[in-house]
């Protein structure tokens, strides 16, 4: 039992093991893509439900080996929440009743998996974290983002609506409106139709402008929506990447240390032994003169 534990471990955890996996994945992705292209699909639909089928027994063959590997703690593979994504999606691939395309699309699913070979990089480790460290305070600038788009929506709503009932014609346009103004595509247009009426100034050039206070409205928000509250958004994630970077040289040295002070310490038991032998000898030789 021993031995197949060691055989199988070894196994799932070798690189040959987890790219072959990977390239599986791959391909049942591309298979996926594939198929939404009729003219494709139906001139070899029956080559890639064969190449679908073997993927779905090779996985299945992938979890077999993994709770194997665990020896005589099966229950073990599923305290790891990507060994239990692994399942489910392998488990309702067998599911006879349900939708195929379906199946197809939480099989493509599996790619999520890719992001275990973070591990195996430290710099793509320090962008991960400091992305999850940023969570939490890039909710706070997410509420003062929304707060500014509501109070700037409700304002516009109440001030263009008349003259443009297209972008400001209700609540829920006016924040597509101003979504599209934070991207800073296309804002001048929607502009211009405020200060002449249409989307090119020169059309109604002799128009009298209606009001300069769209000026003052469009330029704040840009100000304070795409150039203050999306550099907090940097902000937050800079500071949360030094923080990963200082945890993970924090991480690095202590593994230094730990592996330089094994042989240190068996060095110094050496040391200790010979000084033992040689204090042994000499109470020997001591003895023996008397």
């Amino acid at each position: 039992m021993q031995l197949i534990q060691k055989f199988t471990h070894n196994l799932v955890e070798s690189g040959i093991f987890r790219y072959f996996i990977l390239f599986l994945i791959l391909t049942s992705g591309v298979i996926v893509g594939l198929e939404t292209y009729p003219t494709i699909n139906s001139k070899y639909q029956g080559l890639f439900h064969i190449i679908d089928q073997v993927i779905i027994y090779i996985f299945l063959v992938e979890i077999v080996l993994k709770i194997l590997s665990m020896g005589q703690k099966p229950w073990e593979y599923f305290q790891d929440p990507w060994n239990v994504f692994d399942f489910i999606i392998v488990a309702v691939c067998f599911i006879p009743s349900i939708d195929a395309h379906f199946v197809a699309v939480l099989r493509m699913a599996r790619i999520l998996r890719v992001f275990r070979i973070i591990s195996i990089f430290p710099k793509l480790q320090i962008l991960v974290n400091a992305l999850l460290k940023s969570i939490p305070s890039m909710g706070y600038v997410v509420v003062l983002l929304f707060l500014i788009f509501y109070i700037y929506a409700v304002m516009g709503s109440f001030i263009f609506a008349e003259r443009d009932p297209v972008n400001f014609g209700s609540l829920h346009l006016t924040l597509i409106t101003l979504f599209k103004v934070l991207t800073l595509e296309g804002w001048t247009d929607i502009l211009n139709i405020q200060l002449y009426g249409s989307v090119e100034p020169n059309a109604n050039f002799n128009m009298e402008d209606v009001s300069y206070w769209s000026l003052a409205y469009f330029i704040s928000f840009i100000l304070l929506g795409a150039m203050i509250i999306m550099n907090l958004f940097i902000g937050v994630i800079m500071n949360s990447m030094q923080e990963s970077h200082a945890e993970l040289e924090k991480k690095l040295l202590q593994k230094q240390m730990a592996e330089s002070s094994g042989p240190m310490v068996i060095k110094n038991l050496e040391l200790k032994i010979d000084e033992f032998k040689k204090d042994i000898q000499k109470l020997s030789e001591l003895l023996n003169k008397k």
